[in-house]
């Protein structure tokens, strides 16, 4: 197939989909398709949201592959509890259960990181005196000396992996996204005992939910056959 019948095929596809749609909206959305599809060593998810979040998810185990290369620096100690000690740092005397909810963990999980932290002498607790059966937990001296060493050594990824980056650029992707990290802070920590169908009706709606799942099985079908022809040629 030429390029220029390839172009064609594209925007008629285009228009099918999107009534009344551009030349410019068309060579916007035909570029980023173009584009997105050398992501992943060509294997990229079919719709935009996908991308989106895969990108986001292997940047983030790539970051935490290199945390923990550098936590090789301190034997035994879990990139984990890392997490915890610069949240309880900043939170200064919190619930144990808030804690564990700002970190998006199991609460076993928590309460076992919380357990071994208090052990290494790094965290101290206190019964809430507001709340007889809770517990305040507090980073200690020695949990702050601990800390600050870990800043240096966790800078180390952070530094490799986006350097390169420019201040102006890393500005405009975090003014991007932290309304929807803030949003998804207070979500999840509203939403224990619910489940993905629940959030994302209480989200979408029903009416909106369905419309979008609809569409997505249609862009899953074009994307099977559209990867079945190329390996037919």
């Amino acid at each position: 197939m030429s390029e220029l019948v390839k172009l064609i095929a594209a925007w008629e596809g285009y228009q099918q989909q999107h009534k009344g749609a551009t030349a410019v909206e068309f060579c916007m959305h035909f570029l980023a398709q173009e584009s997105n599809g050398q992501l992943f060593s060509g294997l990229t998810p079919p719709d935009l949201d996908t991308v989106f979040a895969k990108l986001i998810g292997r940047l983030a185990n790539m970051q935490s592959v290199y945390s923990k290369m550098a936590l090789q620096e301190m034997p035994g100690f879990e990139l984990e509890w890392f997490y915890f000690l610069s949240s309880l740092y900043h939170l200064k005397q919190v619930k144990k259960t808030q804690l564990i909810q700002y970190n998006f963990t199991e609460q076993t999980t928590g309460i076992d990181i919380l357990n071994k932290l208090k052990k290494l002498g790094y965290v101290s607790e206190k019964t809430d005196p507001d709340d007889k059966r809770a517990k305040l937990v507090s980073i200690t001296k020695t949990g702050e000396k601990t800390l600050f060493k870990l800043y240096q050594l966790l800078y180390k990824p952070t530094l490799l992996m986006y350097h390169g980056i420019s201040q102006q650029d890393k500005q405009v992707i975090i003014n991007l996204l932290k309304q929807t990290e803030q949003k998804h802070q207070e979500l999840l920590a509203g939403s224990r005992n619910k489940s993905i169908d629940e959030l994302l009706v209480n989200e979408l709606g029903e009416e909106k939910l369905a419309a979008i799942a609809a569409e997505r099985q249609k862009t899953i079908a074009r994307f099977s056959a559209a990867k079945h022809s190329k390996e037919d040629v």
